[in-house]
């Protein structure tokens, strides 16, 4: 059964949580550990299946990919952890800033 080509599929959604620890710990080449380490310290927050699984998105998957290129290069798993979580902080003031931006010209034209 294929879908209408103007729906888009769950499966594009980055924050859809279509991943299981064991899945999502072999994709990034982790221990499942270590995923529940970040979920510990706040940084990752998978939904949870019915059952109370963890299921995380490729979003978080993306976070977690990028702490671990930190520890590969000798960063302490707090400092990755803060340099990360400052990353998403910029991200999300840069697009403030751009809609504050779109509104004002908007509003000046």
């Amino acid at each position: 059964m294929s879908r209408p080509r103007n729906r888009p599929s769950r499966l594009d959604d980055a924050d859809y949580p279509a991943y299981t620890t064991g899945l999502a710990a072999e994709l990034l080449g982790v221990q499942p550990a270590f995923l529940r380490s970040l979920d510990a310290a706040g940084l990752l927050t998978p939904n949870r299946s019915a059952g109370g699984q963890r299921r995380y998105s490729r979003a978080e998957l993306a976070l977690a990919m990028r702490v671990r290129e930190l520890l590969d290069v000798n960063m302490s798993l707090i400092a990755a952890i803060r340099i990360v979580s400052l990353e998403r902080e910029l991200e999300t003031a840069h697009r403030h800033i751009a809609h504050l931006e779109a509104m004002l010209r908007q509003r000046l034209s």
